[in-house]
């Protein structure tokens, strides 16, 4: 409450402090005046109307967020990180466990709505431009694993790029002519344009990887470990170990069995 911050110049005087100032502190004060008075003011009035507001459970929200920014500021401006990060975590204290569970709620809804909004507008926009790029990709429906990767890859493919489809349906294997056992091997992937080109285990993964934009940071993992010849070697390893039940075969005597790579 002293002279500087009545009169609008404290934030230039801490800024004339080399030990406590940050460039960025000093080229505000330099170029922005005004918004340098303004900040000065406003920190002034949220500490003084942070004790009556902190009541208030419509106000609290907001009276701690500028708390938060003002202490963020300090810890930017004048370098006072650990004073910045012990204040901000105090003031977050001041949220209950009810509190936070429905700003979850809140953040969880709204990021499902965002995300459906989205959805619809991009999916009739993206399956037209880009339905010369879909897949066929066949998986192993008898492996509950591979099902469920199955239906969590549905509900990321905005843009209807992929096609699964189980190499258990031996109609389907015979209609585009591929080997059976190397089915069982590894999971087969090509383009609805062309059927020619078929991608296999480690490949069929990248394929289905740059199709699916939350999938893309996969790709330079899957490039690099293909370089380092070790890509193959894994997927065949995971695939041999996948557990499966024969749909329509089995009972509850049954034993889930690893299949093995001969």
């Amino acid at each position: 409450m002293g002279e500087m911050w009545q009169n609008g110049t404290a934030l230039y005087y801490i800024s004339q402090v080399r030990e406590f100032s940050r460039p960025i502190l000093d080229y505000m004060v330099n170029h922005y005046v005004g918004l340098t008075i303004l900040f000065t003011y406003l920190s002034i009035i949220v500490k003084i109307a942070f004790p009556f507001a902190v009541i208030n459970k419509s106000l609290k929200p907001f009276v701690v967020i500028a708390m938060i920014l003002f202490h963020a500021g300090i810890g930017i401006g004048m370098g006072l990180l650990t004073f910045s990060l012990i204040m901000i975590v105090m003031e977050l204290l001041l949220f209950t466990d009810r509190e936070y569970k429905k700003l979850y709620h809140f953040i969880k809804i709204s990021f499902r709505k965002i995300s459906i909004t989205i959805r619809r507008k991009t999916r009739k926009l993206g399956y037209v431009s880009f339905q010369h790029k879909q897949i066929l990709v066949f998986y192993d429906g008898w492996c509950p694993v591979c099902t469920n990767i199955k239906d969590n890859l549905y509900k990321l493919d905005y843009f209807r790029m992929l096609r699964l489809v189980s190499f258990r349906n031996s109609s389907l294997v015979q209609a585009y002519k591929l080997d059976g056992n190397e089915l069982e091997r590894r999971m087969h992937s090509f383009s609805m344009n062309d059927s020619s080109k078929i991608q296999r285990g480690i490949d069929s993964i990248a394929q289905i990887c740059t199709r699916i934009p939350y999938l893309w940071w996969a790709v330079p993992f899957i490039i690099i470990f293909k370089k380092m010849g070790i890509g193959g070697y894994l997927y065949d390893y995971i695939a041999s170990k996948r557990k499966v039940i024969p749909v329509g075969n089995c009972d509850d005597l049954c034993e889930l069995q690893p299949k093995r790579v001969h």
